[in-house]
């Protein structure tokens, strides 16, 4: 697909030419304006998608870090219940009535 950018300031369209003429230098080809303008928009693209990405995969870690947070409070709920129950075969007397005392 063909875009057209009229009335840019030339002191961008130097800064353009000067940036492809480095890349360049530093490939060892011809790197064209055109190139480089369609390099800026793909990075831009790409860097939209990225951050798309990261921000739905911070949600996804958030949303993990809950879901430990109630499985780790269900997890000591169950071992308390268990302490209670082995505490209560052992001795034949309730944990809860005996911190009731205290």
């Amino acid at each position: 697909m063909d875009i057209k950018v009229t009335n840019v300031d030339v002191a961008f369209i130097k800064e353009i030419d000067r940036k492809a003429a480095e890349i360049s230098k530093n490939i060892g080809r011809k790197f064209s304006r055109n190139e480089y303008i369609k390099m800026l928009i793909q990075h831009d693209c790409e860097l939209r998608l990225i951050q798309y990405k990261q921000d739905r995969f911070d949600q996804a870690i958030g949303n993990v870090a809950v879901t430990l947070d109630r499985q780790t409070e269900q997890l000591q709920e169950f071992i308390n219940s268990n302490n209670r129950l082995f505490h209560l075969m052992a001795t034949g007397k309730d944990i809860e009535e005996q911190t009731d005392k205290l």
